[in-house]
């Protein structure tokens, strides 16, 4: 797979680094860092190129290509926008997260490890895996938090990595979480609810894991868990 005369890139200030094993089995092909960090990397995945440009936690570009006669061209065109400074004053996401942290002044309340022993409970000691909602540092209103709030929940929680805001856990502001959902039974002109209630062991798993919590308003089945609150 590994075929293309990367020799011939024009890469004046960018190092090519050596791949690891694991980066080889995972699909990638060619890497270049510049000095801060910022990377350029080349990788084939579900039959496509695909050329990345990242720092950190961070993608900045992502393009994809389904011809192979593409990918010198592109990792040039590339490789220039790059030391011509294109990406020079792109934040990462966990320098825009410090920064909008320190502007609202707010205070940290979780860490990845609350959060993985968080995920991994509703996951594996829940009766069910509970519906929930996540309000990021990111997102500029709540109001599908507060719908979510005030309506019953008819299906269960999806805890896969995608939905749970890819494990990037740094940037969850808050998650409000219900401990019931229902199925429906019956016929469409007579339906009835049937819950499945969760809260006793939720509580549990809480105080389990130390992981802290607080009721939703005035209801007694939907919780918050604050990534970040506002500093007292």
């Amino acid at each position: 797979m590994n075929f293309f005369p990367f020799e011939q890139l024009e890469i004046k200030r960018g190092t090519v680094l050596p791949l690891s094993d694991t980066e080889q089995e995972s699909g990638t092909l060619f890497c270049v860092r510049w000095k801060g960090g910022l990377t350029l990397r080349l990788s084939y995945r579900w039959s496509c190129y695909w050329i990345t440009v990242e720092k950190e936690d961070t993608i900045f570009q992502s393009v994809r290509l389904d011809k192979a006669q593409s990918v010198m061209a592109s990792l040039q065109k590339m490789i220039r926008g790059i030391e011509r400074g294109q990406f020079a004053r792109r934040k990462t996401t966990a320098e825009l997260v410090a920064e909008t942290v320190q502007q609202r002044q707010l205070t940290s309340c979780m860490n990845n490890t609350k959060w993985n022993r968080f995920r991994t409970a509703m996951l594996e000691e829940m009766p069910f895996p509970p519906p929930y909602e996540i309000k990021t540092l990111f997102d500029e209103e709540d109001t599908f938090i507060k719908n979510f709030a005030a309506q019953d929940a008819g299906y269960q929680g999806c805890y896969i990595d995608e939905d749970f805001v890819d494990l990037n856990y740094k940037v969850i502001e808050y998650l409000i979480i219900k401990t019931r959902y229902y199925d429906t039974a019956g016929d469409r002109l007579a339906p009835q609810k049937i819950w499945h209630d969760a809260t006793a062991p939720f509580l549990e798993l809480m105080r389990k894991y130390h992981i802290p919590y607080v009721p939703y308003e005035t209801t007694n089945d939907t919780f918050v868990i604050y990534g970040y609150r506002k500093s007292i």
